[in-house]
């Protein structure tokens, strides 16, 4: 049965499915629930609690990094089209420009806004980095207030620090935050 299930992330992206298949990967950070349709990933939820404490992820861990790793070497465009994140076009638009973000890199709600044409929009842009269903992937941990420190995050402020952190080791790897 392992055989079958090796490229079970390969299969689930690349075939027609109507419903969300969900199944859990552990990070460092805790457990995140993954979200595939046939339309491609659609979350990547970090799930504190009962839910968080599941079984051995080593079926589905495999197929996902050698994806990841695929995922990290592709273009804007092409990162942009193995998601799907459901949103409004003005979330969707924030979201695209936060793929944008190099490791490792910081930037400011005021800048998000202004790459989207929308420069006095800097709260709107914080409601919709607040709603980013694809943690690590859509960095949204990467965006910072002007004012300093590393404000708010979905998932609690201390596991936003602890990601910001461990992207400024000496050769940041997408791969590290799921390792």
């Amino acid at each position: 049965m392992a055989s079958l299930n090796d490229n079970l992330f390969t299969t689930l992206v690349n075939h027609s499915i109507q419903q969300e298949f969900g199944c859990y990967l552990h990070t460092p950070w805790g457990a995140l629930k993954i979200g595939i349709t046939s339309s491609g990933l659609v979350a990547l939820v970090f799930e504190d609690g009962a839910r968080a404490k599941t079984g051995d992820d080593s079926v589905f861990r495999a197929p996902f990094m050698q994806w990841l790793h695929a995922f990290q070497n592709r273009s804007l465009t092409e990162k942009w089209s193995q998601l799907a994140p459901q949103g409004t076009k003005f979330q969707q638009s924030v979201w695209r420009a936060l793929l944008e973000i190099p490791l490792g890199q910081r930037v400011t709600y005021k800048e998000i806004a202004t790459r989207i044409g929308q420069s006095k929009a800097s709260r709107a842009v914080g409601s919709a980095i607040a709603a980013n269903p694809i943690a690590l992937l859509i960095p949204c941990h990467r965006v910072v207030p002007a004012v300093g420190g590393t404000g708010n995050y979905r998932w609690g402020a201390q596991r936003k620090l602890a990601l910001l952190e461990a992207e400024q080791l000496e050769r940041p790897d997408l791969h590290q935050l799921f390792q």
